[in-house]
């Protein structure tokens, strides 16, 4: 009778911790639902296939600080770059930097999972100031620099 008494307490408790973890997990996706629903950020994605991630990647590795950041320093081996500089710099998988421009603060993630992206984080007030300035001038100063 003692071992049958044994294993239902098992069972209750392991019923008990079943319930348990998945009232944390939904209260997890509830509160990371709240969070976005009262955040004042939004995130932009521009993935490896985007034009504009090139710039980016040019635009991030002349302004990022090791002293702030981890970066990645490779070599280059295709026709222009190898000509003019065969060392390539850029963030670390996961890195996170911060660029100002115009008095305005831009968070970037770069991530590598099954596509390489980078993620653009701002403050929701600043997305049109985000479509119509700051990309447009990410596109210019990469395109200056790969013809200096």
């Amino acid at each position: 009778m003692e071992i049958l008494n044994s294993i239902a307490t098992v069972i209750t408790i392991a019923t008990g911790l079943v319930v348990f973890a998945k009232t944390i997990n939904d209260n997890r996706n509830l509160f990371s639902e709240l969070k976005k629903m009262f955040s004042n950020k939004v995130t932009i994605v521009i993935d490896e296939f985007d034009e504009l991630y090139e710039a980016i990647e040019i635009y991030l590795s002349n302004t990022m600080s090791p002293k702030k950041c981890k970066i990645k320093v490779s070599t280059t081996e295709t026709g222009k770059e190898k000509e003019k500089n065969p060392i390539k710099v850029t963030l670390e998988h996961n890195e996170k930097v911060t660029d100002f421009y115009d008095d305005h603060k831009f968070k970037w993630i770069w991530l590598q999972y099954e596509v390489k992206s980078f993620n653009l984080i701002f403050r929701k007030e600043d997305f049109e100031y985000v479509v119509d300035t700051y990309l447009p001038h990410i596109r210019k100063e990469a395109k200056y620099q790969k013809h200096i």
